[in-house]
């Protein structure tokens, strides 16, 4: 039997976040897990890591910690079926107490899902294209040695690893095969021919671009979830 997509990403979720969802369905008649996760925005499911910090929050990209919201509440008598419920920052569920949720409060909840996805998705990207960098970088010897012999190598690596990060759709390729990428294209590129090949075409704009990329992912250490 073939697997759905929905069904593939829930299959690949950690053990932790499983029992997340089944345990939101022990409370429910006739939904299962996967109905719960089907609730997570789906530009996400296709990786834990994001599905994580969906649900979890992350500060330092504005994501806020989710609850499941009843959108009849158990006090007016709502189900806890799927279908009665989505996951919404948890201080305006709490807040709410025991009303229903109102039509403009699940616009504003789809409204900041939105936000919070297009911050996760450029997280990802931002990170796949430092790898780039951090390769070259790494391949220099030290930030101090990232100058002229090794400018185009590290341009390059950096630039290869970005345009076959935007190739893949998932996460995890795109960070695995843009780094390989990035740092098998930099190797290429300490020959000479390589550096003269893309040596011009470097400019400050992007050597710029590219510290600026390594210093926000790379030279501190990453918050906690």
């Amino acid at each position: 039997m073939t697997l759905s997509t929905l069904e593939m990403n829930y299959v690949n979720l950690t053990p932790s976040q499983k029992d997340y969802f089944e345990h939101l369905a022990n409370d429910s008649e006739n939904s299962e897990p996967i109905d719960f996760f089907e609730k997570v925005p789906s530009d996400l499911r296709n990786d834990p890591t994001m599905v994580e910090q969906y649900l979890n929050g992350d500060p330092d990209l504005g994501i806020t910690d989710k609850d499941w919201s009843h959108v009849e509440s158990k006090f007016n008598g709502g189900s806890n079926e799927a279908d009665n419920g989505f996951f919404e920052d948890m201080s305006d569920n709490r807040s709410r107490g025991a009303d229903n949720v109102t039509p403009e409060e699940v616009y504003s909840a789809e409204s900041a899902d939105e936000e919070e996805v297009t911050s996760l998705l450029e997280s990802a990207s931002d990170v796949a294209e430092a790898s780039g960098w951090a390769t070259a970088v790494e391949i220099a010897g030290s930030a101090s040695e990232f100058a002229l012999d090794f400018l185009a190598p590290a341009i390059g690596g950096a630039v290869a690893g970005k345009a076959v990060f935007d190739k893949f759709e998932e996460p995890k390729d795109k960070w695995g095969w843009g780094s390989l990428t990035g740092g098998l294209t930099a190797l290429i590129l300490t020959t000479p021919p390589g550096q003269m090949a893309v040596a011009g075409f470097v400019g400050y704009k992007l050597v710029k671009r590219g510290s600026k990329l390594y210093n926000k992912h790379f030279s501190t250490p990453p918050a906690g979830i």
